[in-house]
């Protein structure tokens, strides 16, 4: 079973948040990085309501921002995993990946 390199991914990003955080002295310790998921969360959680007209904003405001707040959720996820010492590949292989047999679906 392959898996795209997430971990390899995850470094990328830390790349970009750690420069992102010297630049505008940011400290990244403790609990940072759920933190910052949590808040993306909000952020993607306005972008769907205001798309799909359940908020004061424009709809097509929100549709224009689903994409990048979504893009936002899944980079901080993977900067937390790697915070937190989750081997994200292995993760996925072992949690989701391995049922690919069972349902006879080809990797």
């Amino acid at each position: 079973m392959s898996i795209p390199a997430l971990n390899t991914f995850a470094d990328r990003l830390e790349a970009i948040s750690a420069a992102y955080a010297a630049t505008y002295a940011i400290d990244r310790q403790g609990d940072w990085f759920l933190l910052k998921v949590q808040e993306e969360m909000g952020e993607m959680t306005q972008a769907w309501l205001a798309k799909t007209g359940r908020s004061r904003r424009d709809t097509t405001e929100g549709a224009a921002r689903l994409s990048a707040e979504v893009a936002d959720v899944l980079c901080q996820l993977l900067l937390f995993s790697r915070a937190a010492g989750v081997d994200l590949d292995a993760a996925v292989r072992e949690k989701w990946l391995r049922w690919e047999p069972v349902y006879g679906l080809q990797p």
